[in-house]
């Protein structure tokens, strides 16, 4: 796919109150956050063909899944 496959997108501005921060700002800096453990997980998919459910994902329950495929 190419950038032009992609569906148009359209920007709307929510006008509210201030937030708890300094000044009335808002904290943004969790928002880069969300995408972390799906990538992990598809990482770790990729890697070793079995799905880890459970965060986080430590070494043990990457085994356990691998074992629990066989």
């Amino acid at each position: 796919p190419l950038a032009g496959d992609l569906p148009h997108c359209y920007e709307s501005f929510v006008l509210e109150q201030g937030g708890p921060g300094p000044f009335g700002a808002k904290g943004i800096g969790e928002s880069g956050m969300l995408g972390v453990a799906a990538a992990i997980a598809n990482a770790i998919e990729d890697a070793v063909a079995v799905r880890v459910t459970q965060i986080p994902f430590t070494p043990e329950r990457v085994l356990a899944a691998i074992e629990a495929a066989r």
